[in-house]
């Protein structure tokens, strides 16, 4: 079977397309990963200046840095959505490359190939890493809320027993 000139160009310029979406959005998802590990990692350190007894904050802030692990829970919940979301697009774009690839057949099969050795390597190795990294701050914000609520509740069981 001949395969039409216009017709190759045309999945050249397709596979082309896919490839710089795929890359870009690799790009992107990359780039908020590392905003949002940032914003954690600065949430928990504002975090941790409560249980610094060198530091003396109004009750005010204290207050504040007392609820900050519910903010913190609901940013892992959007990072984890946001990881998600980018490593669907990810995958869907090289799905579509590796269905132009199949389209040209060609002798260099560079989308083909990967999928192969990523089959035998164990497909998912940073996706999952980049879950656990996820998890891992969600269950110190997890562990800093239950440890602001036990306070909380023995500073109401101090009060309670004066009044």
């Amino acid at each position: 079977m001949k395969i039409d000139v216009e017709d190759l160009e045309n999945a050249r310029i397709k596979y082309s397309s896919v490839l710089d979406l795929k890359n870009s959005e690799g790009e992107i998802q990359w780039n908020r990963y590392n905003a949002m590990l940032v914003v954690n990692t600065i949430f928990i350190g504002f975090i941790g200046f409560t249980y610094n007894k060198d530091f003396s904050f109004p009750w005010f802030f204290k207050i504040i840095f007392w609820l900050t692990p519910v903010l913190g829970l609901l940013l892992c919940y959007l990072w984890y959505k946001m990881t998600e979301r980018g490593f669907m697009w990810s995958e869907f774009w090289m799905t579509k490359a590796n269905e132009i690839e199949n389209s040209i057949n060609g002798k260099v099969n560079p989308i083909k190939e990967g999928k192969k050795l990523r089959d035998i390597i164990g497909a998912g190795a940073t996706k999952n890493a980049s879950f656990i990294i996820i998890n891992v701050f969600a269950l110190i914000y997890v562990l800093m809320l239950i440890n602001n609520i036990l306070s909380l509740c023995l500073i109401v069981n101090v009060f309670s027993h004066y009044y």
